[in-house]
């Protein structure tokens, strides 16, 4: 059905009209709705965050070359839309398991290190 660009057009506003289908009937029922950026959604490791770069269409499984992450590329996607959407809301975004939690209180440091700091 999307061979050229008419038909391409089409199934855009297509998608397009049920976009905003979606953002009425959210709005009726007292939904929040938000659309999040799309871009390099697939690209992008779910886990650390890096851009691991374009896939072809036959590649159906994300492999992260940098924390070795391994799920389907569309449950991949999916999670980095969910990510921006919580972001989106403020709620904040699962950080890997090695790094610290926002929200984390620092570590004290011993006074004689605070000074050598200020002497320097």
């Amino acid at each position: 059905m999307s061979r050229g660009m008419l038909c391409k057009h089409t199934l855009d506003a297509g998608f397009g009209g049920f976009l905003e289908i979606l953002k009425h009937v959210a709005w009726k029922r007292d939904v929040y709705f938000e659309k999040v950026d799309p871009n390099l959604t697939s690209q992008t490791c779910p886990n650390c965050g890096v851009v691991t770069g374009k896939k072809a269409l036959s590649q159906r499984v994300h492999e992260c070359f940098n924390c070795g992450f391994i799920t389907d590329r569309d449950v991949a996607a999916a999670m980095v839309v969910e990510q921006r959407g919580l972001a989106a809301l403020g709620l904040g975004v699962k950080l890997p398991v090695e790094e610290e939690f926002i929200g984390d209180v620092p570590k004290k440091t011993s006074r004689a290190s605070r000074r050598s700091r200020k002497s320097s």
